[in-house]
Formats: C-alpha cells, sequence, structure tokens
C-alpha cells in the first residue's frame, strides 16, 4: 500500500518553502509527499477550504505574513486559528523569527501546536528532527520556545512595571531619574531591579540585564 503525506506550507518567501518541500521528500516511510504551498494569509485561506475536502496531514506556518485584512486574517496564528476549526486532525508546525513574550505566550495558549521552532534554534537536520517528531505524534519546541515555556511554568516571567524598567534603561535613563517615569521611590526601584536580575540570573550592570533580557524577548 502506497504512503502518502499531504502536506500545507504557508511562507512568504519561496526559499524557505522549498527547504521545507526537501526535508520532507527526504524522510523515511513515505512514498508521496504532496506539498502545497501558499504565500501570504489570502492564498493560505483559499487553500485551505478548497481543501477541506481533502485535509492536510501537517502544516507548516510562518508566523509573519502578509495578512487578508478582509477576512480578519493577519498573521500565522491566525491562519492556524482557521485551521484547527476547518482541519481539527491537522497538525500545527509553527515558525518565527520572534521572542517576544505576548507572541509566544498567544501561539502557546490559542492555538497549542504540536511544533514550535524558533527559525533562529534550528539547522536543517534539526528541523527534519522537528518534522518526524510530530509526524510520529510527538511534541517539538525549539530550545528558545522551550525556555519560555520553562520560565512560565516556574512564574519567572517578569511583570509588566519590570518591563517598564528595563525598557527605561534601554532607552538610556538612568536609574536616579527612573521614579520620574514610574510611581516608584528610588530605593523601590533598585529592589525591583535586583529582583529582576535575581530572576534573570544576572550578575553585572544594566547593560548586561539589557541584553539578556532582550535575548529573552521581554523587550
Amino acid at each position: 500500500m502506497v504512503k502518502k503525506i499531504n502536506v500545507l506550507g504557508i511562507d512568504d518567501h519561496a526559499v524557505v518553502l522549498e527547504g521545507y518541500h526537501s526535508i520532507f521528500r527526504s524522510l523515511d516511510g513515505f512514498d508521496e509527499v504532496r506539498f502545497t504551498k501558499a504565500h501570504d494569509c489570502r492564498s493560505g485561506s483559499e487553500v485551505i477550504y478548497t481543501h477541506k475536502d481533502d485535509p492536510f496531514d501537517v502544516a507548516v506556518l510562518d508566523y509573519s505574513m502578509p495578512p487578508f485584512p478582509e477576512k480578519h486574517l493577519y498573521s500565522g496564528e491566525d491562519m492556524a486559528m482557521l485551521l484547527r476549526q476547518a482541519m481539527p486532525s491537522c497538525k500545527i508546525i509553527m515558525m518565527t523569527m520572534h521572542n517576544n513574550i505576548s507572541v509566544l505566550s498567544s501561539i502557546l495558549e490559542k492555538v497549542r501546536p504540536e511544533g514550535f521552532i524558533n527559525k533562529s534554534d534550528c539547522s536543517c537536520t534539526e528541523l527534519m528532527e522537528a518534522f518526524k517528531a510530530v509526524l510520529q505524534g510527538a511534541t517539538y519546541f525549539s530550545e528558545t520556545v522551550a525556555a519560555f515555556m520553562a520560565r512560565q511554568e516556574s512564574g519567572m516571567l517578569l511583570e509588566e512595571l519590570d518591563i517598564k524598567i528595563i525598557l527605561l534603561l534601554a532607552n538610556g535613563i538612568k536609574t536616579c531619574n527612573l521614579n520620574k517615569y514610574i510611581p516608584l521611590s528610588e530605593s523601590s526601584i533598585e529592589k525591583r531591579k535586583y529582583r529582576i536580575k535575581r530572576l534573570l540570573n544576572i550578575s553585572g550592570g544594566d547593560e548586561e540585564l539589557i541584553r539578556r533580557a532582550r535575548a529573552l524577548g521581554y523587550i
């Protein structure tokens, strides 16, 4: 019996889609790979609607793509939610360059993807392992996403006021002047900065704090 796999890829970079297609073709266990491509929310939604009676087994969606405002589709997250409604059995792999906590948390909470990969984390070999894992019924989260999930589970996410302090520091505001922008005394700000550094495991000064916060997607 011929074993087929039906894949959807949505990304506004043609070379990226070709790469995904090549990886799926190289996977063992499938005699035929049908790979359907779309490049934005408009073409992606059209493909999904026209394949309702022939659903995809797996979809690889980039978070950032040209929107389709007429249908209130603005991102890969919206496309993933559309897929969840139209094809509940389709496994979803989200791809993104973002490490912003609001983007990561929204995708994890709303989409609950079988795979979630930060593009900066993965080589072609790692992508192949990720695609294999998802197709075999497992979940796969790349390093950046897994680290965020660990911080979330441990309660180590920064509060809104913490992030505001870091943003002000990143904009060149000195600690002694922060109380002009936020309703805390200078001593309270110092205590909060100390707590932030402990949470982020930082022993250095403000520049290290800013770099670490940026790397973790807080700013």
